[in-house]
């Protein structure tokens, strides 16, 4: 990955995590990734040591106009060939730029150049075009920065090619499982033994202030057959984790709660303290329908002789302004930095409480979270909810 706003992060580097995937699915191994800056020197360095270590070393990034984009003689050197013109590429880019109707700037000229018997690769995408050079030690495989070009580029080109060149056959799948409201020991404790005594599918964990995620990954002949592996571990692992998993790959944990209140015919409103809104923000990102509304307000916005009893009442109130049928709150104690939170439903309820060291957005996105798991778990609870009852 070259670019020294990388290095900077002034650009989150989504197009290694890309490139990972689209790999990864591919049954093509990934064993490295390295990020270089803008310089010809280091670029040189580090593409040398891939070719040393890899097969095929694919870059990104360094294939524009201007003087910092260094790739193509970084390329050169490392094999010891000359940058050489091509009078194609020129031809297509006096086309684009016509087409666009914009003047054709010289130093985009420098993008028709590329090492002396690479293979160019099209960039119908933009101006940058990618290229592909080897000898004996291996393959360098050029795309360009910009990731809706090098999408393109990878899916089309590099892809097919490293399959055929190397015989890569097979495929790799995963499943992602998402739990919430259970720290990355605790899964770990639970399911430990089975990852380490997996090999194909394998296991792996992690966590962020949302959920951890279970990633099952399987390489078999097909993807049915890889499905099929992870079909039983997946089994395997929600034994292990009973009621815990939340949802699969993209599910969103706000996009699960509604489809749960969908099932009952119930809606929901919210108030919020400590979350500043993000509650109803996930709800209404997630096109909940059956979010009703809420209201959000400053963390010392209430009297809290009891918080508990606070929180109860805040629930029944909110959902009665909005008519809903269950009412959410999460309010916040700041004498005892406790969180407090409170569900009341047609059919019950739950309350419930979490220490904060600081209000923060991770302190904010992790209460909305367990606000919302609570809710997930109450309403797939077999044995239903407990009779309507005060919840002190």
């Amino acid at each position: 990955m070259i670019g020294t706003e990388l290095l900077l992060g002034q650009i989150v580097d989504s197009n290694a995590a890309h490139i990972g995937q689209v790999l990864a699915e591919n049954g093509i191994n990934i064993f490295q990734k390295s990020t270089v800056g803008d310089n010809q020197a280091r670029v040189t360095s580090v593409l040398e040591a891939s070719l040393d270590r890899a097969d095929a070393v694919l870059t990104s990034g360094g294939l524009g106009p201007t003087e910092d984009d260094l790739t193509r003689e970084s390329v050169a050197k490392v094999f010891g060939r000359e940058l050489e013109y091509r009078e194609e590429l020129y031809d297509t880019l006096v086309e684009r730029f016509s087409f666009l109707r914009r003047p054709f700037p010289e130093n985009n000229k420098k993008q028709c150049y590329v090492p002396e018997g690479a293979v160019v690769i099209d960039n119908p995408n933009g101006t940058a075009p990618g290229f592909r050079v080897g000898d004996e030690r291996g393959h360098i495989i050029c795309m360009p920065g910009v990731p809706f070009e090098l999408k393109a580029m990878l899916r089309d080109h590099v892809v097919p090619f490293l399959s055929e060149t190397f015989g890569i056959s097979g495929v790799l799948q995963y499943r992602v499982l998402k739990v919430c409201g259970v720290g990355e020991s605790r899964v770990d404790e639970m399911i430990g033994d089975l990852m380490a005594s997996q090999s194909n599918p394998t296991i792996g964990v992690l966590a962020n202030a949302e959920w951890v995620r279970i990633r099952i990954a399987a390489r078999a002949d097909t993807a049915e057959e890889a499905q099929a592996l992870i079909d039983g571990v997946d089994a395997q692992v929600r034994d292990r984790l009973p009621g815990l998993v939340m949802g699969v790959d993209d599910e969103t944990l706000e996009s699960v709660v509604d489809c749960l209140l969908a099932e009952r015919g119930w809606t929901l409103a919210v108030t919020e303290t400590i979350t500043g809104g993000m509650i109803g923000q996930r709800l209404v990102a997630a096109k909940a329908r059956s979010f009703k509304g809420g209201r959000s307000y400053p963390v010392d916005a209430f009297e809290m002789d009891n918080p508990n009893s606070a929180a109860v009442h805040l629930a029944e109130e909110v959902r009665d302004e909005f008519r809903a049928d269950c009412g959410l709150a999460v309010v916040t104690d700041l004498d005892t930095s406790t969180a407090v939170g409170a569900l009341v439903t047609p059919e019950g309820g739950e309350e419930w409480g979490s220490g904060f060291p600081t209000i923060s957005p991770v302190i904010q996105t992790r209460a909305s979270v367990l606000a919302l798991e609570k809710l997930r778990r109450l309403l797939t609870r077999h044995d239903r909810l407990h009779p309507s009852k005060p919840i002190i």
